[in-house]
Order: structure tokens, then sequence, then C-alpha cells
């Protein structure tokens, strides 16, 4: 299997289990956030999946562009936009060569330069910090069991 494949598997399960834990949420708790300045639960989990489209997206573009986040009003309307940023990351994914993620990147920024697949690095842990975060909203809201952290 190469580099590429083993990134998008191993990503994919962290995906899976967002989208997991998404079906223990209900509407009442879009809202909520456990201090005035956090995001929403629903901001959060379109946060998650928004900016990890932009950090597959760079691999072949270089642009870091702000994600394009639907309006959900409820959480139906978020397990459908995590849905789709998934596919849309997921076939972005697919289209890499190893020697791709070997390439040098044009980052700017200190901690990403180097091969391009350290965009893919960033995404991931992203998408790990944002769901422990995830995880303790759900337990905040009565989420007796979790699933699995991968």
């Amino acid at each position: 299997m190469g580099l590429a494949k083993q990134m998008m598997n191993d990503w994919i399960q962290h995906r899976n289990v967002l989208e997991e834990l998404l079906k223990q949420i209900h509407d009442e708790h879009i809202d909520f956030k456990p201090w005035d300045d956090a995001m929403t639960l629903g901001e959060l989990v379109l946060h998650i999946a928004g900016w990890n489209d932009v950090f597959v997206s760079m691999v072949k573009t270089e642009k870091f562009a702000t994600p394009d986040i639907p309006e959900c009003k409820n959480i139906e309307d978020v397990r459908k936009a995590v849905k789709n940023f998934t596919e849309k990351t997921k076939a972005t994914y697919k289209s890499f060569t190893d020697d791709e993620l070997e390439a040098e990147n044009n980052s700017l920024h200190p901690k990403l330069q180097g091969p391009k697949k350290k965009y893919l690095t960033a995404m991931y842990d992203h998408e790990v910090h944002h769901k422990g975060q995830l995880f303790i909203y759900a337990r905040m809201i009565g989420v007796k069991e979790l699933p699995f952290f991968r």
C-alpha cells in the first residue's frame, strides 16, 4: 500500500468516528457551547470537516483558502455537510501520488515547510485535536457511550 492510500485510510478511521459520534447528537444541542467565546457544537463539527478539506486541497493547489461552510439549521444538516466534505476530501485524497506527497511545498508557515505530506499530517492533527474537544462537548451534553477514538 502506498503512502497516499495509507494516510487516507488513517484519516478515514478518524472521520468515521466523528460521523458515529454525530449519530448521538440531537437538534437541541447544535448550539451548545461550554463558554461564551467557544464555537457551538455545530460550528465545531463543521470547522473540523471544512478546514480538513482546505488542508487536503493544499497538496494540489498550495492555496490556504477559507472553506465554504454551509449554514446548518439542525443536526441532520450538519451530518449531511460532514458527509459531503468527507466525500470531497476523500476524492481529492485519492488523486494523490506518493511522489506528489514527497514533493516540496511552498508554505510560508515554518511548521508546514517540507514535503506536501506535511499538509496532510497537519490535517490529521487538526481533526484529532478538535475531535477531542467534541468528545468533551458530548460528555457535557450527556452522551454516555462515546465511540473509540479511532
